[in-house]
């Protein structure tokens, strides 16, 4: 598939508003060292100081089968390329990814027509964050080089999203699995009431399977969290 075009920014309010609002080619890479307004999923707040990297690529929907399962195959990819580092990473459902139990990335996947804005806001050289997150620095203390992090983070995205593009999310879902947060624990979905289950694992399709006194439950979004010991 191949990324063949990037810009590089200083700052702009979100590298997802710059792929929404002008005309680029697919395959092109939308990067900024800051960011006045990331945002993560239902939009909330992505802190985008410096040291960070924050970037959007632009995918044609068309050559996609299944949308839904993408932002957990980016995020496999980002953890692919953390286990190279010598980490070991773990996905929260569905669009995160975290070491030692703190959001060191998050993926935000937007559609517009036939155009798929994927988004990565990564941790890498940050030395303090909020308390729920962490950057690579601060977990080994090693400065890196923001441009040959892309790069490699790219490499690994790029070679997922072929491997997407022409098996579908199957071959995904046991990989995934294995990194898993909270996976055969019991955990609360933030519906409206809160719903209760055991995190079971994922679906063909990438949707969350929670077993409630009710039955299995099959879930499509939505935020989970570990139910605390009372």
């Amino acid at each position: 598939m191949g990324f063949d075009y990037l810009v590089w920014l200083e700052e702009v309010d979100s590298t997802q508003d710059v792929l929404k609002s002008f005309e680029f080619p697919f395959g092109t890479v939308v990067v900024a060292k800051r960011q006045r307004k990331g945002r993560g999923r239902q939009g909330r707040e992505w802190h985008s100081q410096e040291g960070g990297l924050y970037f959007s690529f632009l995918l044609n929907s068309e050559e996609f089968k299944e949308v839904p399962p993408l932002p957990l195959v980016i995020g496999l990819a980002v953890c692919n390329y953390l286990i190279e580092l010598g980490f070991y990473p773990s996905i929260k459902w569905v669009n995160d990814v975290y070491l030692k139990g703190k959001k060191v990335c998050g993926v935000l996947v937007e559609k517009q027509k036939e155009k798929l804005i994927c988004g990565v806001g990564f941790n890498v050289n940050q030395e303090t964050l909020p308390p729920e997150a962490i950057s690579l620095y601060m977990v080994d203390g090693v400065k890196r080089d923001l441009r040959k992090t892309l790069s490699s983070l790219l490499d690994h995205i790029d070679k997922s999203l072929e491997e997407f593009k022409s098996s579908g999310f199957s071959p995904f879902k046991d990989r995934i699995e294995e990194r898993l947060m909270f996976l055969g624990q019991e955990v609360i979905l933030m519906t409206e009431p809160p719903t209760v289950g055991i995190l079971k694992g994922l679906s063909e399709d990438g949707s969350l399977i929670l077993q409630t006194s009710k039955g299995d439950v099959k879930v499509i979004s939505g935020d989970i969290t570990l139910r605390p010991y009372v």
